[in-house]
């Protein structure tokens, strides 16, 4: 996963030594667990740790800052006690507001659908131009919002993914743009497949 090993690589580039984990589990939309050394570790979004029953607001403060820089803030607990906060970054690609400003030209509206927390998603969203946000949504709830916005619009609703949980919203779409570089899964599920991931090459498609 991306996120794990940003977080993998940090860790290497401070020189720590890593443990050998066991038992690992993912659930996606939450977080991630296994033992490491004999600890149990937890590391996801507040919505795991509140599923835990650990309370993340001594973390308030920090978390609202990460946000409103675009960040993605995620918890870790070590033996079932909050112990850290973590910040995640998707950097904007360079031409994306130029994409996003060739499809308001031909007229669209653009909503980001997102498991980021919401402030999080209206950060990167806010100056983008981006006209809508669906935020905090769980990876198999993607397809569901698509169908929402496709009866309450009465609209054609083209959706763009490259993930694994992005494949019933590209299929559940009029039409499913996934970005090549993605998972054989996403592209097999897609209409249409940009052969980069530039997102300029979705009007060029349209």
């Amino acid at each position: 996963h991306p996120v794990a090993e940003a977080i993998v690589a940090a860790a290497r580039s401070k020189g720590l030594a890593l443990g050998e984990p066991a038992d690992f589990v993912a659930e996606p939309g939450f977080g991630v667990r296994a033992r490491v050394d004999g600890h149990l570790v937890e590391v996801g979004a507040d919505r795991m740790m509140r599923q835990l029953g650990l309370d993340v607001g001594v973390f308030a403060a920090s978390a609202a800052r990460l946000a409103d820089q675009g960040k993605t803030p995620l918890y870790a607990a070590l033996d079932g006690r909050l112990a850290a906060i973590i910040a995640v970054e998707d950097p904007i690609k360079p031409t994306t507001p130029a994409a996003i400003e060739a499809l308001h030209r031909l007229g669209l509206r653009i909503v980001m659908i997102t498991g980021d927390n919401r402030r999080t998603a209206e950060a990167i969203a806010r100056p983008l131009g981006i006209d809508e946000v669906v935020a905090e949504v769980l990876p198999t709830d993607k397809a569901e919002v698509v169908k929402k916005i496709q009866k309450d619009g009465a609209v054609r609703v083209a959706f763009v993914g490259d993930g694994i949980n992005d494949a019933p919203a590209l299929a559940q779409a009029d039409v499913g743009l996934a970005i090549g570089t993605g998972t054989d899964i996403a592209i097999e599920s897609a209409d249409v497949v940009l052969m980069s991931g530039d997102l300029r090459n979705i009007p060029n498609a349209i």
